[in-house]
């Protein structure tokens, strides 16, 4: 590029040591007095920068400029350290109460001189155990680390080509300074957001920071709105993109955490942390437990000073006892393991939680706001229509897999036929006026391109056709080439072909094409072009332009004597029309039918055009009658609140910024919708991270995306969401299973705890006992219960109420009515014991056994809130049997091996009281058959 080079094409500015001396800079800024940088003329740009366009700044400046502004680089995200991380998991109301209850116990522990330390601390250590394993699962647990800010500084480019002192230099990225002339061409990654002083051909790929999957042309000169969105601003390079043609000289505006990115790292900082609703469930439900147990505790506590006589540390030994009765200490554990499971179960579908309570969230999602590109969309320009000889041509095979077929209209097989002329010439002519290529990853097998998207398209467009470019190049010789620029709008490549003539292949748009033919390439040889073939073509071509078709028109003319390459683009042959588009995914519209028969609504939100993503929307089946579209331009002129009176009829949102897809979030959440986002770039990370849920694409994704993404979708597969919302579904549904079975077996410990404190003389639960049962005999059938099948029509049904709780009234009833026939039946047998004190203690370790064995029983319940347990399909479920057999074995050893048997205050039973043990175990099933038939008639009669 010269000194004084080129903006947009053919324009010279003089250089610009005549207008702005290189002085000392002014602080960088994004705007100056007449507007954003975008918007300001280049003069008063460059003077209040200090910047010159041609030689640059000189090394002293640039020092002083690094020194005053800092490193080119995002700041560094605070970062918890492992023992912060591990000491938040104890900051939580069940187990603070858990730490008081074992602080109460080894007090007590003190206290009694009997016995050895396992005798006297034994409920202390059980207790601490419980909790240090919860935490370290907790800690575990936590995978979503605050490392999208680190995945940004990744995308920064590595190094950078500046002009300093007048002389072109190579540095690293992070030491580039405002005012810096950076010296671009094909197959830069730009170091820091500049404003363009020069252009030649220009055209960026900006699909990660602005959605858009088309090449963006570039233009110095161009004139920009100071209210232009990001994607329209093309007087301006952006840190995080690449230059996939043309070249360029521009001055650096902003660096660091100013840049366009750096501000998308700044969203993601400010939104933080969101709860899922499982996790807001899970924290009220804790609360609403720990409030219950100390009601109790206290009003038990009191009681016992009241009536006198006994110790107060045995008073508090009692209250400890019913609080480890009334919490289920095993809730936080087993819903981490059952999530894990469903993580690996999501995992081998190809969807990684990166977020255990992920799993469940997906299932309550109400809305799912997906980006277009690379989400519904492949993010790979294909022709999808070719138009030559009077015949439209339906080309199909995907993206930049130059295998396909064409599907034209009348009988002719393409496999078999030699391709029409026509058609032989627009494919050539696609494949030559051409500087993109095609690669093959040889691990994916995956096609790529490497140049312009655009270009891409066209060359596979001609390899379906067997007509690559690797085998029509040989016959011709590359002569001269006149590039695409945006005022010509128009490119020509120059061959000269094995008989010595030489071929103009020119591509551009319709309009400016057709006027420049004179000629028609027909099924029956070349012939001259009608009016009334000009407005077929232009009809064609507004046809294919209202499906949200990209048209180009491909033309020829062969020339035999030399001509200047001023005069080489007339009289025109029109060889035909392409139109191409940047196509869904397979498997997208079945995606979203099935998310509307869940209730789910889906809806687009892209840095696309408007008239293209509404046409993507009413092809996957998006798209329902009386729906809207906005762009970012439309809502940026609305407030907060208007955009939540109308965001219930908006399904395509185009053109929009990082910061209005973040409002976008928020006003499906305002009306109380739990929100999935999907998205790829680098502008969809702080919505991802502002929604319920972010699921990003593992594949095409950025590092940013992922990284703030609860769910990684690892083939990048629409579809694979669906699989989840259904895991999600299911999950939940066992997560409601296994705390009804856990609470209503805690209810059977309470009020079999309470009851029995009442009486002075009978011995209750020791906190080791109630813990054994809480987790070692009630864990594994909770776990079993967690993995149950998922229910076939789960997918028929709507999104849960958001303000439910885990559950609901008729499931409260059941755990009183479970726990009080299990607490009855275990206070039965101190009623009927003798009641010496030899018997009291056998009667406590027969309560023992009974309250650890029913829950067993009351597990197959259970099952189903509804169905009879003998009505479950399948009728014995695996897992839960292995369960149930494992969890009455464990019990066995504490009871059956004579070493334990003082540890866990138990006795060698006799066969009679084994019998008896085993019916009132059993006791609960019945009663609960006869509730479950009694509402099913209710049901029935109310329906």
């Amino acid at each position: 590029m010269s000194e004084a080079g080129t903006t947009g094409t053919g324009s010279v500015r003089p250089p610009a040591e005549q207008r702005a001396p290189a002085s000392k800079a002014q602080p960088p800024a994004t705007a100056g007095k007449d507007g954003p940088v975008y918007a300001e003329d280049i003069d008063a740009l460059l003077g209040r920068l200090g910047a010159s366009s041609s030689g640059g700044l000189d090394e002293a400046e640039a020092e002083a400029r690094l020194a005053k502004y800092g490193k080119n680089r995002l700041p560094d995200p605070p970062q918890k350290s492992a023992l912060r991380r591990l000491f938040e998991q104890f900051a939580n109301p069940l187990v603070l109460t858990l730490l008081a209850a074992a602080a109460i116990a080894v007090v007590v522990g003190f206290t009694d001189h009997e016995g050895g330390i396992l005798h006297r601390f034994g409920d202390a250590i059980a207790i601490l155990l419980i909790v240090i394993l919860n935490a370290f699962l907790g800690y575990y647990q936590e995978r979503r680390a605050e490392a999208a800010l680190d995945a940004l500084q990744k995308l920064s480019a590595p190094s950078a080509r500046v002009r300093r002192g007048g002389k072109v230099k190579v540095i690293a990225a992070e030491d580039v300074v405002p005012g810096d002339l950076l010296e671009l061409e094909a197959g830069d990654a730009i170091a820091a957001d500049a404003r363009l002083v020069q252009t030649i051909d220009l055209a960026t790929e900006e699909a990660a920071l602005t959605g858009e999957s088309t090449a963006a042309m570039k233009d110095a000169l161009a004139p920009v709105t100071v209210d232009a969105p990001l994607g329209d601003r093309v007087n301006m390079v952006f840190t995080g993109t690449t230059v996939v043609r043309g070249k360029a000289r521009a001055v650096i505006t902003t660096t660091g955490s100013g840049t366009e990115l750096g501000k998308i790292g700044e969203m993601i900082r400010s939104v933080g942390e969101t709860k899922t609703p499982l996790e807001e469930r899970l924290e009220s439900f804790g609360s609403t437990i720990l409030r219950a147990c100390l009601v109790l505790s206290a009003v038990l506590l009191g009681w016992g000073f009241l009536r006198g006589g006994r110790p107060w540390h045995e008073l508090l030994l009692e209250a400890v006892s019913l609080a480890v009765a009334a919490i289920p200490e095993g809730l936080p554990a087993i819903t981490t393991i059952t999530l894990a499971l469903g993580m690996q179960r999501m995992a081998r579908r190809g969807a990684i939680v990166r977020k255990l309570p992920a799993v469940e969230t997906l299932g309550a999602a109400t809305v799912i706001a997906s980006d277009k590109t690379g989400t519904l969309t492949q993010n790979e320009m294909t022709v999808r229509v070719v138009y030559t000889g009077g015949k439209r041509y339906q080309v199909t095979g995907e993206g930049y897999d130059p295998h396909g077929a064409f599907r034209p209209e009348g009988e002719i097989d393409l496999e078999t036929d030699k391709l029409p002329a026509p058609l032989t010439y627009t494919l050539s002519t696609a494949a030559l006026c051409n500087n993109a290529h095609l690669e093959q990853d040889k691990e994916t097998k995956k096609w790529r391109i490497v140049g312009d998207p655009t270009e891409g398209a066209l060359l596979a467009l001609a390899a379906k056709g067997n007509l690559a470019r690797e085998s029509v190049a040989p016959s011709h010789q590359f002569v001269h080439e006149l590039p695409f620029d945006s005022d010509r709008k128009r490119m020509t490549v120059i061959t000269r072909d094995q008989h010595g003539r030489e071929i103009a292949h020119v591509k551009g748009s319709v309009d400016v094409l057709l006027p420049l033919c004179v000629k028609y390439a027909t099924d029956d040889g070349v012939r001259g072009l009608t009016e009334e073939d000009r407005r077929t073509i232009t009809h064609v071509a507004e046809e294919m332009s209202g499906q949200a078709l990209r048209v180009l028109a491909l033309c020829r003319r062969v020339r035999k004597d030399g001509v200047e390459d001023g005069d080489v683009e007339r009289e025109l042959t029109f060889l035909g029309l392409v139109g191409m588009m940047d196509p869904p995914r397979a498997g997208v519209k079945e995606a979203v039918a099935t998310c509307k028969a869940a209730g789910i609504r889906a809806v687009m939100i892209t840095g696309d055009h408007k008239l293209t993503a509404t046409a993507i929307a009413k092809e996957i089946g998006l798209w329902d009658e009386g729906d809207e579209a906005i762009t970012g331009s439309e809502l940026a002129k609305m407030t907060d609140e208007e955009l939540t009176k109308r965001v219930e009829h908006l399904r395509v949102f185009a053109r929009t910024t990082a910061e209005q897809k973040l409002r976008i979030v928020r006003a499906f959440k305002a009306k109380g919708h739990v929100v999935a986002m999907t998205g790829d770039g680098v502008n969809d990370a702080p919505a991802l991270r502002e929604s319920h849920i972010g699921v990003a694409m593992g594949l095409g994704g950025t590092d940013v995306a992922r990284q703030a993404a609860d769910l990684v979708l690892a083939d990048d597969n629409f579809a694979t969401i669906v699989e989840a919302v259904r895991e999600g579904r299911a999950i939940y549904r066992n997560i409601q299973k296994f705390i009804f079975f856990l609470l209503s077996s805690n209810m059977g410990l309470l009020v079999a705890v309470f009851v029995v404190s009442f009486f002075g003389k009978w011995p209750p639960l020791t906190p080791l006992m109630i813990l054994w049962i809480n987790l070692v005999t009630n864990g594994l059938p909770a776990l079993a219960l967690g993995i149950d099948p998922p229910d076939p029509h789960l997918m028929r049904e709507p999104p849960r109420d958001t303000s439910e709780g885990l559950l609901n009234r008729r499931d409260y009833l059941g755990i009183l009515y479970v726990g009080g026939i299990m607490g009855a039946a275990a206070v039965a047998l101190y009623v009927l014991s003798p009641q010496d004190e030899t018997g009291l203690l056998q009667t406590r370790a027969l309560a023992f056994s009974l309250l650890a064995l029913s829950p067993l029983f009351h597990a197959w319940s259970c099952r189903s809130p509804i169905l009879s347990a003998f009505s479950s399909k399948p009728l014995v479920s695996l897992p839960l049997f292995l369960a149930c057999a494992a969890s009455a074995a464990i019990h066995l050893v504490a009871i059956l091996v004579p070493s334990l048997r003082p540890v866990f205050r138990t006795y060698a039973m006799s066969p009679n009281e084994w019998m008896i043990l085993l019916v009132l175990s059993a006791l609960v099933v019945p009663a609960v058959e006869v509730a479950k038939a009694i509402d099913r008639a209710i049901r029935k009669r109310t329906a």
